[in-house]
């Protein structure tokens, strides 16, 4: 069971960082373009789907992937 819980997690992680660079690729784009650097219409959008699926809980941890997709490493 543990060892099932710890798979999880790490395809948690994996997908959280390829977020991160599908996030900093469109940033890039954006700005590039001369818009501006986040589009808060797109984050609202997000938030929507987790708060969807998870609830109060789940806008919690859609901020907390937002903010990761800005701070993360490139991998």
């Amino acid at each position: 069971m543990s060892d099932d819980i710890a798979t999880l997690d790490q395809q948690i992680i994996h997908l959280v960082g390829r977020r991160a660079a599908a996030a900093r690729k469109q940033t890039h784009a954006r700005v590039s373009s001369g818009s501006s650097r986040t589009s808060l219409a797109e984050e609202n959008a997000a938030i929507g789907r987790y708060s969807e699926e998870l609830g109060r809980p789940g806008v919690n941890l859609a901020l907390l992937v937002l903010g990761l997709s800005d701070r993360l490493p490139n991998r």
